[in-house]
């Protein structure tokens, strides 16, 4: 997870012609209670920065962090104040884009096996969600999609397992942050637990259960991947 620090505002122009500003930004998801009668459920804190160029694509990365529980089930709310950055090059001078923007924002992931994963996103009002029961093996397997999923946002349209297979991937290694090593080798678990299930073992999952086994052995070699040198 990248370092916050809280900005003034800033105005600079550069040599070039080109116009750079921060600014603060507070990002906030208030308390969420959630029923976990059996304790099984967990919530996730997603960490998404997000880079545009326009008129070039943006790009985006991101990690995860679990959010302990208490005993009631309340999800504790989340706070966080990050920069928001940019350079303003309407002369097009070097090859940069002619305006780039740095954000920042955060959503909670909630997360119980058996049943779909559930997201709060920054200022949403606090609300008791109900879960949702997954109705079949491949319903349990999009809800670990969707732990992991690339921000809303983005308009790909693709999950972290299609930008892995493009070598395009936002989600970020273990090796950025403890939290995310852990968070990754929850998920890799799931599917692991998936693929082991009963319902993975009729033949007509044998293309199912190969996919969740890919999926947790390649969590797991993200989770353990170490920074360049």
């Amino acid at each position: 997870m990248l370092r916050r620090l809280f900005f003034a505002v800033l105005l600079a122009p550069c040599l070039t012609g080109c116009m750079t500003y921060a600014y603060p930004t507070i990002i906030y998801t208030p308390d969420q209670p959630i029923d976990n009668p059996d304790g099984g459920a967990h919530a996730f804190r997603v960490d998404i920065d997000k880079t545009e160029r326009k008129p070039l694509p943006s790009t985006v990365q991101y990690t995860l962090m679990r959010i302990p529980l208490d005993r009631s089930g309340l999800v504790p709310s989340q706070l966080e104040i990050a920069p928001a950055s940019g350079t303003y090059n309407p002369f097009g001078v070097g090859q940069g884009a002619e305006h780039e923007r740095n954000l920042y924002t955060m959503a909670v992931r909630l997360y119980r096996p058996g049943y779909e994963t559930k997201e709060l996103r920054a200022w949403d009002k606090a609300r008791s969600p109900m879960w949702t029961k997954a109705r079949d093996l491949l319903a349990e397997e999009k809800a670990v999609d969707d732990l992991l999923a690339v921000p809303s946002d983005q308009p790909t349209g693709k999950s972290w397992w299609d930008l892995q297979s493009e070598k395009t991937q936002s989600l970020q290694p273990g090796s950025v942050s403890h939290a995310q090593h852990n968070s990754l080798l929850f998920a890799s678990s799931e599917y692991d637990r998936l693929a082991k299930s009963p319902a993975a073992g009729a033949a007509s999952m044998t293309t199912v259960r190969q996919r969740l086994q890919q999926k947790a052995l390649v969590l797991r070699n993200l989770a353990e991947q170490q920074p360049p040198r």
